[in-house]
C-alpha cells in the first residue's frame, strides 16, 4: 500500500526533470523584438540535387547554417556555409552518393 505513493513520487520527480529543461530552453530562446533569432536549429538543410562528387543543398531556415551530406560510402564531406533561404554545394573526392543532408552543429 505504501509503495504506490513512493512510485508516484518517483514518477513525478522524473517528469519534473523532463519538463524543467524544456521550459528553460523555451525561455532561453525568447528574444526581444529586433534581437537576432535564437541559434536553435533543426532540419534546415535539404538535399536538392547531386552528381558525381557533388551535392546541392538548400537552407529552408531564416538563419545562416552549415550543412553537409551523408554519403553511401559512410563518409561525410566537409560542412559548407549556406545563407538563410539560400543554397550551397558540397564537394567530395572518391566514390559514394549523397543519401541525405544534415545541419552541422558548429
Amino acid at each position: 500500500m505504501f509503495r504506490l505513493p513512493r512510485a508516484l513520487g518517483a514518477l513525478v520527480a522524473g517528469a519534473a526533470l523532463v519538463v524543467v529543461p524544456v521550459q528553460a530552453a523555451g525561455a532561453a530562446g525568447a528574444a526581444e523584438p529586433g534581437a537576432a533569432a535564437p541559434q536553435i536549429l533543426g532540419a534546415c538543410a535539404e538535399l536538392t540535387d547531386q552528381g558525381p562528387g557533388w551535392a546541392s543543398l538548400r537552407n529552408d531556415c531564416g538563419v545562416e547554417i552549415d550543412g553537409s551530406v551523408q554519403l553511401s560510402s559512410g563518409k561525410n564531406p566537409k560542412c559548407v556555409t549556406i545563407p538563410a533561404y539560400g543554397t550551397g554545394t558540397v564537394y567530395w573526392k572518391g566514390s559514394g552518393t549523397a543519401e541525405y543532408a544534415y545541419d552541422c552543429l558548429t
